[in-house]
């Protein structure tokens, strides 16, 4: 007797294929998280006190060491954030979008005492959505438009606006750094894709994460930019 097996129309290739994604990002970022810990750890205890009496050429060889140890950090963090967007979104409620604003630029603290950025922002709405990824949008939209302008940058601005739509809440984040080529629109979207490695810190998780979060609320983020000119950062919420 042949056994029966049901096809479940919802159950499509392109839905099997991001159930699939997430549940490697998850386990490997989870089951690096051990291994990664150890290696820091004995290379604390390897390198102990003994830094000050390296060779140059040895002391910048466990800077190397420190910094790709730190990156790899980064990274699984990164990763695993970004397998958790689905798997442990919480229940969606009123969510102030003024305090997300607010509570990123808490987080981004050290940057803007850094920078004295000038933030200009909107009334902005409340929306339904799940609160923390909001909060997480905000931080990553608004660290990147902090984070991208030339050494030599003129005062950082970041501007901050909501459209009402009817339907949907239409969002803008826009700043006056460095700009994006036209040809790199999509590029920025994709995971750990950095298009300035040697200049910027960080791993290139900000916008997939944010971009992730937005169609995670049924919603679409697209940016507008050139070289030079600043980057806008578009996105859009339903209100249903």
């Amino acid at each position: 007797m042949q056994p029966a097996f049901q096809n479940n129309p919802s159950d499509s290739r392109a839905d099997r294929l991001a159930k699939e994604f997430e549940d490697f990002a998850y386990i490997v970022s989870h089951d690096l998280n051990a291994p990664l810990r150890h290696v820091k750890e004995f290379t604390k205890l390897l390198i102990g006190g003994r830094k000050e009496n390296l060779t140059e050429e040895e002391q910048e060889y466990v800077g190397f060491l420190e910094d790709s140890l730190q990156k790899l950090d980064d990274m699984q963090v990164a990763l695993l954030t970004f397998s958790r967007l689905n798997t442990r979104a919480g229940p969606v409620r009123d969510v102030d979008c003024n305090q997300a604003v607010a509570g990123a630029l808490k987080s981004l603290e050290d940057v803007v005492d850094v920078f004295s950025p000038e933030i200009i922002c909107d009334d902005l709405p409340v929306i339904t959505a799940e609160p923390k990824q909001i909060d997480l949008l905000f931080y990553h939209l608004i660290g990147n438009a902090l984070k991208f302008h030339d050494e030599d940058a003129t005062k950082r601005k970041v501007f901050i606006y909501a459209t009402d739509q009817s339907d949907t809440w239409l969002f803008e984040v826009r700043d006056n750094g460095i700009g994006i080529d036209e040809r790199y629109y999509e590029e920025v979207f994709r995971l750990f894709r950095r298009l300035n490695p040697d200049q910027y810190k960080g791993v290139g998780a900000g916008l997939t994460i944010a971009y992730k979060i937005v169609q995670h609320h049924g919603g679409e983020m697209i940016i507008e930019s050139e070289p030079g000119q600043g980057t806008s950062v578009f996105f859009s919420v339903p209100k249903a």
